[in-house]
This record gives C-alpha cells, sequence and structure tokens, in this order.
C-alpha cells in the first residue's frame, strides 16, 4: 500500500510511490512472529524469481509468503511479470486480437453500448489527433472550459483514454466560483483553467475522456460511501465457444479516494463467493500490516457477510462481453454497480492476478485454477500453430505466384 506520488503543479491522481526494499525491522518481525529466520526468507525469496513466477522481494512480504513452509504453496503465487508471463501464454501474441481496442476506453466503452452491453457514458473526449463520430471532441482550453461550464452533466469522472492504476484520473462534483473551480469528489477545489491545461500537456495526444460518474448501488453506496468502487471479474473461454468467469473480487475505495485503485492507503479489497455473490472477507493493508475487517472502517456497517446485488446479471454481463473478443485467453472487467444494474467500466486485456491473490491469501496457480490456464494454452498454442502454417503455405503461394 503506498500514497500517490504528488506534485504540487498536478491535479489529477499521480502513480504510487515506488516501493521500498524491505528493511531490518521487517526483516526481524517475520523472524520473531512467524519463526522464519532472515536466510531462510532471502532463500524462499530467490525461489519464487523464476519466470512463471515473477516474484519481486516486495511481493514475498506483500503476499505473506513467509506463512508457507510448503514451497509449493508458495510457488502457486505470481508478481507483476509473472501475471504477464501467464496471460502471455494464454493470448499469445500470434493469436491475440483486439489488444488496443480493449485498452482504448473511450471505443471499448462505446462498442459495448453499440451492442446494448451496458457501459459507462462518455459526454467528451479530449485529443488533439483523433475524432470519434459524434462525440464532442475538445482541443482547446477554450473547448474544455465551455464543455465542463456550460455542457457537462454532473458528476463526471475524468480519466485517460489509456492507462492504468486510476493514474490521471479525478470525480468532478461541480464548477463553482462562476466557472473558475472544479469540486472534486474529495472535497478538494481545483482551479478549472490549469486542470484543463494539465490534461492538454499530459494526456491530449493519447485522449482524455469525460464520463458520467456511475452512480453505484444504494446498498453499496451505504456501505462504503459514495465512490464507485468496481468489481472486478476475470473471465476465461475455458469452453473455445463460451467464456465463463474464474474469479471475482470487490476493489473498495479508501474513504479519502475518489477511486478504487487497491495502491492508495485506505483502499480494501473484499474476496466475494463465486456462485451467491457474498462477501466472504476483507483485507486493508498488506504483508505485516495486513488487517482482516468485518465492518467498513467510515460506515461502520458490515461489509463480510453481505452480498452484492444483480450477481447473476454482473457474471453474465461479463462472460457476454469476452465473447465478442475470442482470441482473448483471459480478460480482466472492471464493473460498477448501479441502482439498476451492472455498468462496465473498462477492460484489463492482461490483468493483474495479484489483486486476486491479496484478496483471497492464496496463489492464482492454484490447483482448480492451473488446469483452465493449461486447456486454453494448449488451444491457444494450436491456434498458433495453425496460423503459421497457413502463413507459410500463403507466402509458398505468392512466391509461385498463385
Amino acid at each position: 500500500m503506498s500514497t500517490a506520488t504528488v506534485s504540487a503543479d498536478k491535479s489529477l491522481l499521480s502513480g504510487p510511490a515506488p516501493k521500498k526494499a524491505p528493511d531490518a525491522p521487517k526483516l526481524v518481525r517475520v523472524a520473531r512472529e512467524h519463526g522464519v529466520n532472515p536466510i531462510t526468507q532471502f532463500t524462499q525469496v530467490l525461489q519464487g524469481r523464476r519466470k512463471v513466477n515473477g516474484l519481486k522481494l516486495s511481493d514475498y512480504y506483500d503476499f505473506e509468503l513467509y506463512r508457507f513452509a510448503d514451497r509449493t504453496k508458495r510457488m502457486e503465487f505470481v508478481g507483476v511479470q509473472g501475471s504477464r508471463h501467464l496471460n502471455g501464454s494464454l493470448s499469445p501474441e500470434g493469436v491475440r486480437q483486439h489488444c488496443d481496442f480493449l485498452n482504448d476506453k473511450v471505443m471499448l466503452s462505446e462498442f459495448l453500448n453499440g451492442l446494448g452491453l451496458r457501459s459507462t457514458e462518455t459526454q467528451a473526449v479530449v485529443d488533439n489527433r483523433r475524432l470519434f463520430g459524434d462525440l464532442p471532441v475538445l482541443r482547446s482550453l477554450e473547448d474544455i472550459r465551455t464543455f465542463l461550464t456550460r455542457d457537462a452533466r454532473f458528476p463526471l469522472f475524468a480519466k485517460p483514454a489509456v492507462g492504468s492504476l486510476s493514474v490521471g484520473s479525478a470525480r468532478i462534483e461541480a464548477v463553482e466560483e462562476g466557472g473558475k473551480t472544479l469540486r472534486f469528489g474529495n472535497g478538494e477545489t481545483v482551479a478549472l483553467d490549469e486542470f484543463a491545461q494539465e490534461i492538454l500537456n499530459d494526456h491530449a495526444r493519447r485522449g482524455f475522456l469525460f464520463q458520467t460518474a456511475v452512480a453505484q448501488h444504494p446498498k453499496l453506496t451505504e456501505m462504503t460511501g459514495s465512490a464507485l468502487g468496481t468489481i472486478r471479474v476475470v473471465t476465461v473461454p475455458e469452453e473455445a465457444d463460451r467464456p465463463r468467469v474464474l474469479y471475482v473480487l470487490w476493489k473498495i475505495p479508501s474513504p479519502r479516494a475518489m477511486s478504487d485503485n487497491f495502491w492508495q492507503e485506505g483502499s480494501m479489497l473484499a474476496q466475494i463467493e463465486l456462485e451467491t455473490g457474498r462477501i466472504v472477507k476483507c483485507r486493508l493493508g498488506t504483508g505485516l500490516d495486513t488487517q482482516h475487517i468485518e465492518m467498513h472502517p467510515a460506515t461502520g456497517l458490515p461489509i463480510v457477510g453481505e452480498t452484492i446485488p444483480y450477481w447473476d446479471e454482473l457474471k453474465a454481463l461479463a462472460e457476454k462481453a469476452h465473447a465478442l473478443f475470442p482470441n482473448s485467453g483471459v480478460l480482466g472487467w472492471d464493473i460498477g454497480m448501479s441502482e439498476d444494474g451492472p455498468v462496465i467500466v473498462e477492460c484489463n486485456n492482461s490483468p493483474f492476478h495479484t489483486l486476486y491473490q491479496l484478496a483471497t491469501g492464496e496463489g492464482v496457480l492454484n490447483p482448480r485454477f492451473t488446469p483452465v490456464f493449461d486447456k486454453i494454452a494448449a488451444r491457444q498454442a494450436d491456434r498458433l500453430k495453425a496460423a503459421k502454417k497457413a502463413e507459410k503455405q500463403k507466402r509458398k503461394r505468392i512466391k509461385r505466384g498463385g
């Protein structure tokens, strides 16, 4: 867990601060509290560096891998690089399609909405290169000012068209002081013109969008506050013609945050029972600072034992959306739950399985999931082999003039 890296001249959310190497007190605490001496700790860290796991030193402590005397259990965990290695085997470059499209938040939401799969509403896009049909495109400070003071419907969620970790995002509640300032969802105010210039300087080349903020379901808002906590739904095509949900977790925002990314201090992760939508576990913090909580720290209301509304509809929406991209071996959907049902906020074409491991305390390469991954990887390898063979035959025909 980390606080954001903040620049005095930036209004939008910056990225997480770089992780520091575990210090001597942490090693000592693990030795005292878990009976794992420092030499054994470093030996176990080295074991996790193989490519399939891709575990860093910080991962060893964040995932509390010192809890497992059994090496087999530790080797079920993956770090960021391990997630990429796994996802690459499920969606290899030779058969992976639509990657850029899935990562483009403007195009994906318009595509899904057009097919009747409910996604977020984009009100306007800042972009100095592209047009987006009938969507308003803002190219200057005056364009952004006019949109925010005259045309926008609040609240808005503002974010880059391409990106992750909630970097560059903000929830905007209203324009104040006669159009001079913006009020954010965390109560802070910023000068409108400075905010607009930051977007133009940092994000206009790749795109930046203003979306209608998803109004969270009243049940969830009462439990955790008004900031939207999306539900991460990871889907896989275990059967080639029908994707299914593999696992689900809930990213609960910190009471002080405008978004739900877990790196922000005070954010929480909840494990959800796949069949029922019942919350079975909730954690705050990582490693030795982990707290397993049952009540929300700000509202005081129960989290564990509650159920997510529209649960079957949420799973069905994710599965239908994945079916549009059959060559993708794994996708991570961030879905907001509104008063009248689930809304797809965005898609991760290579989801970090680290979140699952933090939420559940078990590795993603567990005995239940590994056969599923192996089945998909084998099918994708066959598909890749067939594609290469077809390409080779095509080149031969061209060479012969056929």
